[in-house]
């Protein structure tokens, strides 16, 4: 018995310390061989990010991470430095942590509550940008059709499967869209990556991002940026550095 309550015990130390509390500037690591998934292992919500010069609260950024398969060595990576290229402008970031495994519309949801939740314990703010990328595109474009209240908010979704995936999330209804009907008081762009460079979708035979958008825009990204390829990872570098 006391040999199963300690390894109990250190496992629930292994689980708790691996949820970090804070999430600060200087601690994201930028170099990938140095990467820690500090920004990815923290519990669900949205999270401020810390240490950033401040100069304007009255607008901010919730960035929004897409799917990992279980394995993946560098979970959350892709938005280390596109956070730190944010920071730049002076302004509040936060990092919304969700279940990448729990179904899109749910997720949406959960994304909706928390930003309503974060208004409202922010009277100064005068409106909000909304970043997602791949499954994360999925989930604020749901969001962007749900959004109801008086309140300005903008949304970029990057590189993400709006029209479905392959990939069936257990319990979930399987996302199959030919256009999004975007809120009146949401300002919504879609930034498409050139599907035959985009490693997630050239091998499929339809791109998963072709729909019609009503209300809002799409925006093809260019094939190659600093003669490199313009991927699924990447086309987050270049929304954050170009819009």
């Amino acid at each position: 018995m006391n040999k199963c309550l300690s390894l109990f015990c250190l496992f629930f130390l292994s689980c708790t310390e691996s949820d970090h509390p804070d999430l600060l500037l200087n601690k994201l690591k930028i170099n990938k061989s140095d990467y820690d998934e500090y920004l990815i292992n923290r519990s669900n919500g949205i999270h401020r990010v810390g240490g950033i010069n401040e100069k304007d609260s009255t607008w901010g950024i919730i960035t929004t991470h897409g799917y990992y398969p279980m394995g993946w060595p560098t979970k959350g990576f892709e938005w280390v430095s596109p956070i730190v290229e944010l920071s730049h402008r002076q302004i509040p970031v936060w990092f919304f942590k969700y279940d990448w495994d729990d179904c899109p519309e749910n997720s949406a949801d959960y994304l909706y509550r928390e930003t309503e939740k974060l208004i409202d314990n922010n009277s100064h703010l005068d409106s909000l940008w909304l970043i997602g990328h791949s499954l994360g595109g999925v989930v604020t474009s749901l969001f962007a059709e749900k959004w109801t209240r008086d309140f300005p908010i903008t949304i970029h979704s990057i590189a993400a499967p709006l029209a479905g995936m392959d990939r069936q999330m257990h319990g979930c209804k399987k996302i199959q869209r030919k256009e999004y009907k975007i809120s009146s008081t949401v300002n919504y762009t879609q930034w498409r990556t050139v599907h035959s460079q985009d490693g997630a979708f050239r091998n499929l035979t339809v791109d998963p991002q072709e729909v019609y958008i009503e209300s809002g825009k799409s925006i093809l990204l260019p094939e190659e940026w600093n003669n490199i390829r313009l991927g699924h990872n990447r086309s987050v570098q270049w929304v954050c550095e170009n819009f």
